[in-house]
């Protein structure tokens, strides 16, 4: 009795033993578990207020300017005005600046920059058919902004442009010009590389303008 009575204190020390060791790694781990999750809900919370900051490379200068992130990835927020007047100088340039080689890829252009429904006004407002006589005379096309104003911006963009356009010969003879109001309606979009600027003419209207002051 006195053999067995040692192999059941001996066996069952050994699993009391291995138990509390046992216990104290369970606590141990769940003390880091702890941790672990209290760490990564601070964390969370502080990420919330950084953005990753893109840097744009001059390839002119070699400057590196940061851009903000909030105006990179932009969608359906309101444009400063400095940004609405550079979205339609740069798309009546593609409408009216051109020649033989660069008058297909100006309209490609156009037309990332235009609703599918508005197009065709767009298209009108080009006069196609003039265009292809005077590309056929191996003419080159001209156009400047000379003023602008906004007349809407809620819930969409309405914006008065006058830009002078003309048409010059490979001597310089000028073939062609005017003045023009554009009115153009504008809805923000989300940028991509197809659209940086974020906007998109949703409507276009078009006609001569003449200044009175000029008329005297």
């Amino acid at each position: 009795m006195s053999t067995a009575t040692d192999d059941f204190i001996r066996s069952s020390g050994n699993l009391a033993y291995v138990n509390t060791w046992l216990k104290l790694i369970s606590v141990v781990l769940l003390l880091l578990c702890l941790i672990l999750g209290a760490a990564l809900v601070v964390k969370i919370i502080d990420g919330r207020s950084e953005h990753i900051v893109p840097i744009v490379i001059n390839q002119a200068t070699g400057d590196a300017i940061t851009v903000d992130y909030q105006v990179v990835d932009a969608a359906g927020e309101e444009r400063s005005p400095v940004e609405v007047r550079k979205f339609c100088e740069d798309f009546l340039t593609e409408s009216y600046t051109y020649n033989r080689y660069t008058v297909k890829t100006k309209l490609e252009s156009i037309a990332r920059w235009t609703a599918p429904e508005s197009l065709n006004q767009v298209r009108e407002a080009l006069n196609l058919s003039h265009r292809a006589e005077l590309i056929g005379r191996n003419a080159q096309g001209l156009a400047e902004l000379s003023s602008f104003l906004i007349t809407e911006t809620k819930p969409l963009l309405k914006v008065q442009a006058y830009f002078h356009a003309k048409a010059v010969s490979p001597t310089d003879e000028l073939l062609e010009e005017g003045d023009f109001l554009a009115v153009l309606g504008i809805k923000a979009v989300k940028r991509s590389s197809r659209n940086p600027h974020g906007l998109i003419v949703i409507e276009y209207r078009q006609s001569p303008f003449q200044n009175k002051l000029e008329e005297k």
